[in-house]
């Protein structure tokens, strides 16, 4: 909820934001600063020259939970999107031996999808 204002505030002071990109390191040289930032998505790496870093790294998604239990679920992992969409159950069956749905949603992917995540939760397990 407070996310506007101080945007609203850092933009009037011409702060540059780097959205989707992870700080990777940051040295000194002279009276500046040069960040290097990278993605998460791959493949990119950029260095700049600035005054200051402000860092909001949010929360990192639980991988390891996921893919350990993705093995054992029935529908390794899978979303079928057009029938969550469609308010349907999912009925995936792709691993016989599976004993357990498995969805991997909201934070679990990216720390910035919290509503997103109570509303997949709610559309996903309403038909249990």
């Amino acid at each position: 909820m407070n996310l506007v204002p101080y945007m609203r505030s850092l933009q009037k002071l011409d702060v540059t934001f780097t959205v989707t990109f992870r700080l990777e390191r940051v040295s000194r040289d002279d009276q500046e600063l040069i960040a290097v930032v990278g993605s998460d998505y791959g493949g990119v790496r950029k260095a700049r020259r600035i005054d200051q870093v402000v860092v909001n790294h949010g929360t990192i998604p639980n991988d390891d939970l996921y893919f350990a239990l993705k093995p054992n679920s029935r529908n390794l992992g899978a979303v079928d999107q057009s029938r969550l969409i469609a308010g349907l159950p999912q009925n995936a069956s792709t691993n016989s031996r599976g004993e357990y749905q498995l969805f991997r949603i909201g934070d679990a992917v990216s720390a910035r999808n919290t509503h997103a995540a109570i509303y997949d939760a709610l559309r996903l397990v309403k038909d249990l």
